[in-house]
């Protein structure tokens, strides 16, 4: 699998996967918020959930500066979570109601109950690249 296009469907394809989606706030500071059931739409495009209570600066961080990292690992299926994509993206908007909006809720309310998206973030997909971090240097201490 040397596409890094078909690697990143994939990978948002699984229902195992996990998306962490980092923005820069309004003071320059990283923030990292899980984006929930990021699935690649039909024409390319991340789509992807904003929870209630969890990542509310998140929507007014991509307001800010529309361009942020995507980061899909797979911990069930690489419990090691030593693979992934890293997707460069740039936020299109975002849905407040309809039906991949309830999609989402029904899917996280299917395992955590009471918890609901409030927000489906749309992304246009700018780079895709293969993650698989650095195993550490050893440190040597004296």
């Amino acid at each position: 699998m040397d596409d890094p296009w078909t690697r990143a469907r994939e990978y948002l394809d699984r229902r195992t996967a996990i998306s962490m989606l980092s923005t820069v706030n309004p003071d320059g500071v990283p923030e990292i918020a899980i984006l929930i059931a990021a699935r690649m739409t039909e024409d390319d495009r991340v789509a992807g959930g904003e929870e209630r209570d969890v990542a509310g600066s998140t929507f007014r961080n991509l307001r800010q500066n529309p361009r942020a990292t995507l980061l899909v690992l797979d911990p069930v299926m690489d419990p090691r979570a030593r693979d992934g994509v890293r997707l460069q993206v740039e936020f299109l908007g975002a849905e407040e109601d309809g039906d991949g909006l309830r999609e989402m809720s029904r899917w996280l309310e299917g395992f955590a109950p009471g918890r609901q998206v409030v927000r489906r973030l749309l992304f246009k997909i700018l780079s895709v690249e293969h993650f698989r971090p650095r195993p550490p240097e050893p440190v040597f201490i004296p």
